[in-house]
């Protein structure tokens, strides 16, 4: 399925669709972790969008199946650790295990390490999500430390693309 879809970058046309799409991932997982989302209207969402793409350091990539947002990754600059982006992937339910996880986390590596200015890329996962840790793992993700979220354990994992460029040689 993986090779039916295709990644663009967000743009504030795609405010309402991925309002959209956040709603309803938002009920399918209880990893859709956005304050406030009910209350962003489509315009506020519009005007995040354009914020992010004036930035270096932070994304937003929709993977799309037609007109269809099927999932989605992002990259935020932490507030405080301006060098640094948290990597967020979301993929509507009905299309786990399908390859999107994969390829947007790809697509979200080669954007860090070609085009942003950020020196580190993190990620926290909940540690019983075993299929995503593991994919995390095989894309050059290394664990960190554990902590509690939101009442939930979750692992702290960090991109590490030193084991990637071995890798290549």
């Amino acid at each position: 399925m993986a090779d039916e879809i295709s990644v663009k970058l967000a743009t504030s046309e795609d405010a309402g669709a991925v309002l959209h799409f956040l709603r309803t991932t938002a009920n399918e997982s209880d990893a859709v972790l956005v304050p406030h989302l009910n209350e962003i209207s489509k315009e506020e969402e519009a005007t995040n969008i354009d914020l992010i793409n004036q930035f270096d350091d932070c994304v937003i990539l929709l993977a799309m199946l037609g007109e269809e947002i099927v999932g989605m990754v992002t990259v935020m600059v932490l507030d405080h650790q301006p060098t640094t982006g948290e990597l967020g992937v979301v993929v509507r339910k009905k299309y786990w295990r399908n390859g999107i996880g994969r390829l947007l986390v790809d697509e979200a590596e080669y954007w860090f390490n070609t085009y942003s200015s950020l020196e580190n890329l993190v990620l926290t996962v909940f540690e019983n999500n075993i299929p995503a840790i593991k994919l995390y793992q095989q894309l050059h993700f290394v664990t960190t430390g554990k902590t509690v979220e939101q009442g939930h354990n979750v692992l702290q994992m960090q991109y590490d693309n030193k084991k990637e460029e071995t890798m290549e040689k």
